[in-house]
């Protein structure tokens, strides 16, 4: 099934809450939660596509089957090349401030990565995340995770470079808490008579990833 929305913002931005939604619409949507907690989705794939840039639509599509919609990492990472395979899809870029992307970031995904993790396929979700981050938005350098302000850099560049190479009439930069009323106009989709969700804050991502 080919992808309808791809998602360009980076984890911490929204992305579970954003994930509700679009199921909530309509959208079975792909996100780090789906691969972290079903042993059906292989990591490996998604180190060998970043490793060998340029896979086809019908092997992004091995990738993601049933889902309609892709967000959060490893997805981001990916989110011109999937554009290129799916021209058509829409693209949705969650934000928050620099500051507060790296407050979140902090206590969350950067342990995870530094983490000794028991479960077999858990650790090899986290492997290729360490993987794909540090050879990415790390520049090979770990000392970047302490950085605050290298990551707000890093964070407001990505930012910009996502507005530059997507059409404007097929991005939305969808600022966290916004509501339904952005995100409904721009798949043309009535607004649910409900409040948008909201959850994933910090303590909710350590639950939800808690690791026996």
């Amino acid at each position: 099934m080919p992808l309808e929305i791809i998602g360009a913002g980076y984890g911490r931005t929204g992305t579970f809450s954003m994930r509700l939604a679009l199921e909530k619409l309509g959208y079975p949507t792909y996100h780090m939660y789906e691969l972290d907690n079903n042993e059906d989705h292989d990591p490996k794939l998604w180190s060998h596509a970043y490793d060998n840039p340029g896979l086809r639509q019908d092997e992004w599509e091995q990738v993601y089957g049933k889902y309609r919609a892709a967000l959060d990492w490893p997805s981001c990472e990916f989110y011109k090349e999937l554009y290129q395979c799916y021209p058509g899809a829409k693209v949705i870029l969650t934000v928050r401030s620099a500051e507060s992307w790296v407050k979140s970031i902090t206590p969350t995904i950067f342990p995870q990565l530094r983490a000794e993790i028991k479960d077999k396929h858990v650790r090899e979700v986290v492997e290729m995340l360490n993987h794909i981050l540090f050879n990415g938005e790390l520049e090979k350098d770990p000392t970047l995770m302490f950085d605050s302000d290298r990551l707000c850099a890093i964070f407001n560049q990505h930012t910009e470079e996502v507005k530059r190479t997507i059409p404007a009439d097929r991005l939305l930069v969808y600022e966290l808490g916004s509501g339904w009323e952005p995100l409904c106009r721009f798949l043309g989709v009535e607004i649910p008579n409900e409040p948008f969700p909201h959850t994933n804050s910090t303590a909710t991502f350590l639950d939800l990833f808690a690791q026996p």
